[in-house]
C-alpha cells in the first residue's frame, strides 16, 4: 500500500491551533499474497478483487479508523480516521485526517518526512473463489470477492508492495478452469409464510404483497396464476435454504477443523513433543486420539531415559546450609580478595568474626544478648548441633575456608618435577607399591614350511615404594577470633600449601640426587647403567649433550633389545641455567654446519630446559637429561586414594585455647628405570 499527497497547514498567525493533517493512500493494489490455509493444510495465493461490486465500503464511508500497525486493543493505538475512500483504476484510494494528539505528532512527523510511506488494510472476506492451479504441483489462488475494510494502518512492511508506483497496465486474467465457491453471507431468519422469508437478494420481485381475490366470485385465471407463483416462491425458498444450509454446514465443518487443529497443536507444544502436530492434523486424528498419541511418545522417552521422568528424588539445602554458605565466602573473601561474593555471602561482608559467630548462633536459636566477647567467642568454636555432630558448625566452617585456601596456595606454587616425572596411579593404601618392568617382545624367528614356532619369553623386573604422610597442625585460638585476626590464619594455611609443593619437589629430585640402588642393587647413575658421564668432557656443552644423546639412543631393554630412547628435557641447577638456555634457544645462528645445534628449540632432537635450585645444593655442575615418561619410565611419584595432595581436617583443641588444624600430605616417589635418564657430573 502507499501513502501520498500529505499535507499539514501552517499554523495560523494568531496563534490559533493548526489544521489537522491530512493525507491520500493507497489502501489495496489486489496484489497476489502468499498464505496458508490450515484447513486444507496447502499455500494459496490470496488476491482481493479491487472492484466496487467486490468492496463494501461503509464501514470506510462513516470514518473507519486509521491504526498503528493494525492495533486495535487501546484508543492509543488510533492515529486518524478514514475519509473519502473510492475505487480507481484497480486500486483503493481514501483520504486520512491524522489525530492532533501529542502522542501521534512523531508519526506525522515521519510521515511528512517520507519515513513512513507503508500502508496495510484490515478486512473481513466474505466470499472467496478457489481456483485450481493449472500444473499438478502448482498454487492454488484464492479471489476474495466479496470482502470488507474494516480499518486502515500505517505498517513498516505492507503486504501488497505492488501499490507503491500507479500503473495503467490492466490486471493479468486469472485461468479459472474450475471454482469451488465459499460464501460468507448474513443468515436471515424467516418471519414471514408462506411466500415470505425469501430475501431481496433471492428473488425481489416476489418479495411484494400479491393481490387478494373476491372471495365471493375470484377469477379463476388469477386464482391459478396465484398458486402457480406461491409454488414458484415455496421452490426458491426451498433452494435459498439448501444453498444457506449447505454453506453453514460448510463453514461450521470449517470452523470445528480449525478448532481441532489449534487444539492438537497446543497440546503438542505444551508438552515438548511438537514433531507430532502436523502429523496428527494432517492424518484427521481427533482431539482424543492426539492425546493417546501423545502420551505414548512420552512413555516411550521415559522408557529410552530409564525411568518415569516425574520420578525422581532432589536434595534441596535448608536456611542454615545457605547461611553458613555465605559466611563461609564472605570468610574466604577477607583472606583471598579474589573470591567472587556474590548476594548470599555480600550480606556478611562487612561482619567482624564475633558478629558472623553471633549471627549462626541466633539463628540456630542460642541467645546471645549480654554475652560478653570472650564467652561469645567459646560458645562459637565449641557449639554443636544438639544430638549429633553436624558440618554447620562454626570450626568446620573454617576448616572448609582453610581446605580452600590450602588448595589455592599449592595450585599456585607448581614443583618443576611435575613437567617430566610421571605422576603413578593413586595408592590405595599404605602398602608397598610394586612397579613391574616388562621386556620388549622377543625376537620373531623364521619357520620353515612345516616348521614349528618356538617359544619366546619376557623377562621383568620391580622396584618398590611406598606412600608417606607428612604433616603439621596450626591453631585458630580465641584470641585471634576476639581481634578478628585472619591474616595470621591466612598465612598459616597458605604457607602449608606453598610447604607441600615443596616436599614434593624434594622428594622428586631427591630419587636424582641421592642416587640410590634400584633393585638390581646398581646405583641409578652407573657406569654399569651406561647413564653417568663424568671427567672433563661431562661440563655442558653442545659436546657432552652429543654424548649423553649418545648414550640414551644406545640404551637397551631387559632381553637386550634396542630401545632408541630420545632425551627430551634437560635439567640443570640453577647455576647452568643461563648455559641450558643458550644451548637450547631457537635464537641460536651457526657459522658453520659443525655449529648446527639440534638441541634448541624446534631442532630434531630438542631439549626442553628444566631449572630446579634444590639441584645445586648436591652439585653445581651436575646435569640430567630425561626421556618422556611415556616413553619409558624414568621416576613416578603418587598420592594416596583421595588425597591428591595436602587436606586440611579440624579439632577442637583441649592443649590450645581454640581449634587446630591439622595439615596433612601423603606422597611418595621412586626411580623405577635407568634407561632413560642420564646424568653428567660436570667435572
Amino acid at each position: 500500500m502507499a501513502l501520498r499527497d500529505f499535507h499539514r497547514a501552517e499554523a495560523a498567525s494568531d496563534g490559533a491551533d493548526a489544521p489537522l493533517a491530512t493525507a491520500s493512500l493507497v489502501f489495496t493494489a489486489g496484489a497476489a499474497v502468499r498464505r496458508y490455509d490450515w484447513y486444507r493444510d496447502r499455500a494459496y495465493l490470496e488476491q482481493l478483487v479491487v472492484e466496487e461490486s467486490a468492496i463494501r465500503m461503509e464501514r470506510l464511508s462513516r470514518g473507519a479508523p486509521l491504526l498503528n500497525t493494525h492495533s486495535s486493543w487501546d484508543l492509543e493505538a488510533q492515529l486518524g480516521v478514514v475519509e473519502n475512500p473510492s475505487i480507481s483504476g484497480g486500486e483503493g484510494l481514501c483520504d486520512v485526517t491524522f489525530s492532533r494528539r501529542p502522542s501521534v505528532a512523531g508519526y506525522v512527523q515521519d510521515v511528512a518526512d517520507g519515513i513512513i510511506r507503508n500502508v496495510s488494510v484490515g478486512y473481513v472476506r466474505h466470499r472467496v473463489e478457489m481456483v485450481a492451479p493449472a500444473e499438478e504441483n502448482g498454487v492454488w489462488v484464492y479471489r476474495v470477492v466479496d470482502w470488507e475494510p474494516y480499518e486502515v494502518s500505517l505498517v513498516p512492511i505492507p503486504a501488497d508492495m505492488d501499490c507503491q508506483v500507479r500503473s495503467d497496465r490492466p490486471a493479468e486474467s486469472v485461468q479459472a478452469d474450475r471454482t469451488f465457491p465459499c460464501e460468507f453471507i448474513e443468515v436471515r431468519q424467516i418471519t414471514e409464510s408462506p411466500a415470505v422469508g425469501v430475501s431481496a437478494e433471492v428473488n425481489p420481485e416476489r418479495n411484494r404483497s400479491m393481490p387478494q381475490a373476491n372471495a365471493a366470485g375470484g377469477n379463476a385465471a388469477a386464482t391459478a396464476s396465484e398458486t402457480q407463483q406461491r409454488a414458484e416462491t415455496q421452490a426458491a425458498v426451498t433452494t435459498s435454504a439448501s444453498s444457506t444450509e449447505t454453506t453453514v454446514q460448510a463453514d461450521a465443518a470449517g470452523a470445528a477443523a480449525t478448532q481441532r487443529a489449534a487444539d492438537i497443536n497446543d497440546l503438542c507444544v505444551r508438552h515438548n513433543v511438537a514433531h507430532l502436530a502436523a502429523g496428527l492434523i494432517r492424518g484427521g486424528q481427533t482431539v482424543e486420539q492426539a492425546r493417546a498419541a501423545i502420551l505414548d511418545e512420552i512413555a516411550h522417552r521415559d522408557a529410552v531415559a530409564g525411568g518415569h521422568r516425574n520420578v525422581r528424588v532432589e536434595t534441596v539445602r535448608d536456611e542454615t546450609q545457605v547461611r553458613m554458605a555465605g559466611i563461609e565466602q564472605a570468610i574466604l573473601h577477607r583472606v583471598a580478595a579474589t573470591t567472587q561474593l556474590d548476594d548470599n555471602g555480600r550480606q556478611y561482608r562487612g561482619m567482624s568474626l564475633l558478629e558472623m559467630g553471633r549471627e549462626f548462633l541466633e539463628a540456630l536459636g542460642q541467645n546471645t544478648r549480654g554475652m560478653d566477647r570472650l564467652t561469645l567467642a567459646t560458645r562459637m568454636l565449641t557449639y554443636r548441633a544438639p544430638g549429633y555432630h553436624t558440618t554447620s558448625d562454626f570450626p568446620s566452617l573454617f576448616a572448609n575456608v582453610a581446605n580452600k585456601r590450602l588448595r589455592n596456595a599449592y595450585e599456585e606454587n607448581p614443583g618443576t618435577y611435575a613437567i617430566w616425572a610421571r605422576r603413578a596411579p593413586n595408592a590405595p593404601d599404605f602398602k608397598n607399591i610394586n612397579v613391574v618392568q616388562l621386556s620388549g617382545a622377543p625376537e620373531l624367528l623364521q619357520t620353515n614350511e612345516h616348521g614349528e614356532f618356538k617359544y619366546g619369553t619376557m623377562r621383568d623386573g620391580a622396584e618398590t615404594y611406598a606412600v608417606v604422610t607428612y604433616g603439621r597442625i596450626v591453631a585458630l585460638t580465641r584470641q585471634a577470633i576476639i581481634n578478628d585476626d585472619l591474616r595470621g590464619f591466612d598465612r598459616l594455611v597458605s604457607a602449608f600449601g606453598a610447604s607441600a609443593r615443596r616436599l614434593e619437589n624434594r622428594t622428586v629430585y631427591a630419587q636424582l640426587t641421592a642416587n640410590a640402588a634400584l633393585a638390581d642393587g646398581t646405583a641409578l647413575f652407573h657406569a654399569d647403567h651406561a647413564n653417568l658421564g663424568t671427567g672433563g668432557g661431562s661440563a655442558l656443552s653442545i659436546t657432552s649433550l652429543t654424548s649423553g644423546r649418545t648414550a640414551v639412543r644406545k640404551q637397551k631393554g631387559l632381553q637386550s633389545e634396542e630401545l632408541n630412547i630420545v632425551p627430551s628435557y634437560l635439567i640443570v641447577p640453577a647455576a647452568l641455567e643461563q648455559t641450558a638456555y643458550q644451548l637450547t634457544s631457537s635464537q641460536y645462528v651457526p657459522a658453520t654446519k659443525g655449529e648446527i645445534n639440534e638441541f634448541r628449540t624446534g631442532g630434531r632432537t630438542a631439549l626442553e630446559p628444566v631449572v630446579e635450585p634444590l639441584l645445586d645444593s648436591s652439585s653445581a655442575t651436575a646435569w640430567y637429561l630425561a626421556a618422556q615418561n611415556s616413553q619409558i619410565d624414568t621416576v613416578e611419584y603418587a598420592y594416596l586414594d583421595g588425597a591428591e595432595g595436602p587436606v586440611i581436617e579440624s579439632e577442637l583443641g583441649f592443649e590450645v585455647d581454640g581449634v587446630s588444624y591439622k595439615c596433612r600430605l601423603d606422597f611418595a616417589a621412586k626411580a623405577v628405570d635407568f634407561r632413560g635418564i642420564y646424568k653428567a657430573n660436570g667435572a
